[in-house]
């Protein structure tokens, strides 16, 4: 059972501390046990959102590495293996580590009942706390106010990337409670950079700041980026800062343009106790990797097609705000057929999704092999007929793939998404083929 505090908490908090104890007693009666490791960690950022929070992270991680910096991530969820959450200066935490440290979590958590993503987390909390780092960038896994993360009480800066509906069963059905819950990272004294938001989203996210007297900078209005749409490099912006032509994103989609503002922001808010330096910026804008969001797959499920110009991608997007930032990147590419393959874990599938691709030749719908509770392909198809969404259902990946090679002669661009569980298959498939 996921543990849920009490509802609601109130826009306005006076002028006091919010008290997130309540929230997390389990966790705390085990992190007491083990001699409170999340009080012993080195500077943390903490980042919360919807969407961009992956790309987010991983680029205020890199630019601290350029700068010579030694930098630990948490992120989630993982795509191959658990090892994937907990980076260590730069490297995935070793199995003899992570066995240890969960090895310690379950025997001071007996018979308290956590859940994985809560366990997952105090392990990590004691090798972040236990290998020394300059800096520490952690990635919310759901939420704020209630996500596991958000135990860490002293933080260098919080950030806010873009939000939109997710998790509503948890989160709220409307744009305001989701935006709350996710603002609910902030700390007095703290400052917190926010991405680009819908309007609702933002005048929350400001009333709370206001409450707890919050510095906050605000995409277009305290930083900002101009465009060169020739080249894509870009010019920065952030009060008196400003950087000119810096270079094109390593990853792709005009979100990243958001994502990497944002990041370049936060780093450069705390810059007079973790200085960083153009050069190391422009280096980790070039560098950054993060699998799954707009990647180009080569491997053996490119055979399946009889011309060697087809191509397929992988992209993590899963609710309607992801969908949104990869249908534009996908109206961009119009030298071939456009198709989407989608699957979903059980009742994700939205019409809101599924009406950001219906301009492309067509959507199938597919069952995730690699998800536990995935959704029955034909209901996805039901979802998207009932409002004239071009959607048939094919029973897994590798079926929906011969089905657009078997009906297209001339190349085309297939983009799998809707959920991170399909990237797993198209690496399990590609090794099969």
């Amino acid at each position: 059972m996921v543990y849920l505090p009490h509802w609601p908490i109130p826009y306005s908090l006076g002028n006091r501390k919010i008290d997130y104890e309540t929230v997390f007693e389990r966790m705390s009666i085990v992190l007491k046990k083990l001699g409170n490791p999340h009080q012993k960690l080195p500077p943390v950022i903490h980042i919360a959102g919807t969407n961009g929070k992956g790309s987010t992270s991983s680029l205020i991680a890199k630019i601290y590495s350029c700068c010579g910096y030694k930098v630990h991530l948490y992120t989630s969820p993982h795509l191959h293996e658990a090892n994937e959450r907990t980076i260590l200066n730069g490297e995935k935490i070793s199995d003899n580590f992570l066995f240890e440290i969960m090895e310690e979590t379950r025997l001071a958590s007996e018979n308290i009942p956590l859940t994985f993503m809560e366990a997952f987390t105090i392990g990590s909390l004691i090798a972040f706390s236990k290998v020394p780092a300059d800096v520490l960038v952690v990635e919310c896994g759901m939420g704020g106010r209630i996500d596991s993360t958000n135990i860490i009480e002293n933080k260098l800066a919080t950030v806010i990337t873009p939000i939109s509906f997710d998790h509503t069963e948890f989160l709220g059905d409307y744009i305001e409670r989701i935006a709350m819950e996710k603002a609910l990272i902030m700390r007095q004294n703290t400052p917190m950079i926010v991405a680009s938001q819908a309007l609702e989203a933002k005048n929350i996210i400001k009333i709370l700041a206001d409450d707890q007297k919050i510095p906050c900078y605000f995409y277009d209005e305290d930083f900002s980026i101009l465009l060169d749409q020739e080249t894509r490099e870009f010019d920065f912006n952030f009060h008196d800062i400003y950087f000119k032509n810096l270079p094109k994103p390593s990853l792709l989609g005009m979100h990243q343009y958001i994502n990497f503002a944002t990041a370049i922001t936060t780093t450069l808010a705390v810059n007079h106790k973790i200085s960083v330096n153009e050069e190391a910026i422009r280096k980790a804008i070039q560098t950054v990797k993060w699998p799954s969001r707009i990647e180009k797959i080569s491997n053996g499920l490119c055979k399946i097609f009889n011309n060697s110009e087809s191509e397929i991608w992988i992209d993590g997007a899963h609710n309607e705000g992801g969908a949104q930032c990869l249908a534009t990147w996908m109206k961009e590419q119009s030298d071939k057929k456009n198709f989407v393959i989608c699957g979903f874990s059980k009742n994700k599938c939205k019409k809101e999704f599924l009406e950001k691709f219906s301009d492309f030749s067509q959507i199938i719908a597919v069952r995730v092999n690699g998800e536990p509770y995935a959704e029955d392909p034909a209901i996805i198809s039901e979802i998207a007929k009932k409002n004239n969404i071009n959607t048939i259902a094919q029973e897994d990946l590798l079926e929906a793939l011969k089905y657009i090679a078997n009906n297209n002669i001339e190349p085309v661009r297939i983009v799998i998404c809707g959920s991170l569980h399909l990237a797993r298959d198209v690496k399990k498939f590609g090794l099969m083929v």
